[in-house]
């Protein structure tokens, strides 16, 4: 997890000079991916990956300066047969993450790059399937974007673009135990990344791209003589994505 931080130094790179948009832009898309979700305990041999489905549900608008914001809503859910065969109950994960964000696009012909910050609500959920004992990590905190496209071909009504997604963001975390009454805090990492490729046609737009999803959360502050373990999470899939801009 800590060593895909660099990457993001990639996306900062890109050209910054930029020029107004002829108009405002607004786009909304669904995206829906396939992958798998790994996890991680440390210092416990509570490891685990398996099968998991993704769904994501994005706006964002921009005036002619380039000024704007968006709303991202996304959501995992694994199998529910993980951590089956390690000595633990079979559970089953599930992760949401909200992310409300002020968006500045960069234009220059056929480069463009919305930079996003906001604050980001994530919550990963591990139920148990035989008990439905639930392992709550809630989190929240800031998160930081980069996102740069390039047109490859096409005209002003059908276009081409290759584009990326860099992201990075840290939150403070509050964890919850079915059956302990202690309350757990800790601080967790998060970073995202996107490689794809758009096709669009007029208004309407089709995508297809790898989309990982990582988080690394701290051990806890230690309550009434116990933690919680740290961890590291993941989601890595194939997504299909389908918009319209206007």
């Amino acid at each position: 997890m800590r060593t895909l931080f660099p990457i993001l130094l990639l996306g900062l790179a890109a050209p910054l000079a930029a020029q107004e948009p002829e108009s405002p832009r607004f786009r909304v898309a669904l995206g829906l991916a396939g992958g798998y979700f790994d996890y991680d305990t440390d210092g416990s041999n509570l490891d685990d990956d398996t099968d998991a489905g993704f769904f994501r549900l994005q706006f964002e608008g921009t005036s002619k300066r380039g000024f704007g914001g968006g709303l991202r809503l996304e959501s995992y859910t694994s199998d529910d047969d993980l951590f089956a065969g390690t000595g633990f109950a079979d559970s089953e994960a599930s992760n949401g993450t909200l992310f409300a964000h002020f968006t500045y696009r960069f234009e220059e012909h056929r480069f463009a790059m919305p930079v996003r910050i906001g604050l980001m609500l994530n919550g990963l959920v591990l139920t148990e399937n035989a008990t439905d004992d639930e392992s709550t990590f809630g989190s929240i905190g800031p998160y930081f974007e980069v996102a740069p496209e390039f047109t490859i071909a096409g005209r002003r009504n059908v276009q081409w673009s290759l584009y990326s997604e860099l992201g990075v963001g840290v939150g403070g975390t509050a964890i919850e135990f079915d059956g302990d009454s202690n309350d757990y805090n800790s601080a967790t990492a998060f970073f995202g990344l996107e490689l794809g490729t758009r096709l669009r046609l007029a208004n309407f737009e089709i995508g297809l791209a790898y989309l990982g999803r990582w988080q690394s959360m701290d051990e806890s502050d230690e309550e009434n003589g116990q933690v919680a373990l740290g961890y590291d999470a993941q989601f890595q899939g194939l997504m299909l994505s389908l918009g319209v801009v206007f």
